[in-house]
């Protein structure tokens, strides 16, 4: 509904893609906006089909649930943010630091995804899955309660170094803590895994 109104206001050529540096290198039509809007809604609907499925438990559905509705959010501010700097668009030597607006919110989206994943139960489709997690219960709950703590101090740092540095700073960042994020996941995954197998 946004992106549909907001059509008969944007310019015809609106840019559509913004490098790490923050300047526009691609443009295109207006109607790229209901682009973004087109994922969106397939992705809800997917996630909508999913979590309806019989199969699933109460909480695994609840998570699905939380899980697409802040992709949706997120989705919004980021359509909403194009249409703003679109509509005021006027040449294509303007500049943009998209990173002051987006990491902020993928901080948030962090921190309440490390907030969710302690709660969910051993599957197959979401949470932080290796073999090692997947050994048994305990493994699971560990790596689970581990990255979540993880994804939640990711989610502040991006938050704080969103507003000190520059988009390229803050890229370099970003990539930097979700590769730490990554790893040292999987190492817990692994030791809490020969903890385990230690008992046996």
């Amino acid at each position: 509904l946004v992106a549909s109104i907001s059509l008969a206001f944007l310019p015809d050529t609106i840019p559509t893609h913004f490098g790490i540096n923050g300047e526009a290198d691609q443009y295109g039509s207006k109607y790229f906006i209901l682009l973004i809007s087109l994922i969106s809604i397939t992705i809800g609907i997917i996630m909508l089909i999913v979590s309806n499925m019989k199969k699933l438990t109460d909480n695994y559905r609840k998570y699905l649930i939380r899980t697409s509705t802040i992709l949706q959010i997120v989705f919004l501010v980021v359509n909403v943010v194009f249409i703003i700097y679109a509509s005021a668009y006027t040449n294509e030597e303007v500049t943009f630091d998209i990173s002051k607006l987006l990491l902020p919110i993928l901080g948030v989206v962090f921190i309440v995804i490390g907030n969710f994943m302690p709660k969910v139960e051993k599957n197959n489709t979401l949470g932080m899955k290796t073999a090692w997690s997947l050994y048994n219960e305990v493994t699971w709950q560990k790596t689970q309660r581990f990255s979540g703590f993880m994804s939640v101090v990711t989610g502040v740092i991006v938050i704080i170094t969103s507003v000190f540095f520059d988009d390229t700073v803050n890229f370099i960042i970003l990539m930097s803590l979700l590769v730490i994020m990554l790893v040292s996941s999987t190492i817990a995954s692994y030791i809490y895994y020969k903890e385990e197998k230690s008992k046996e």
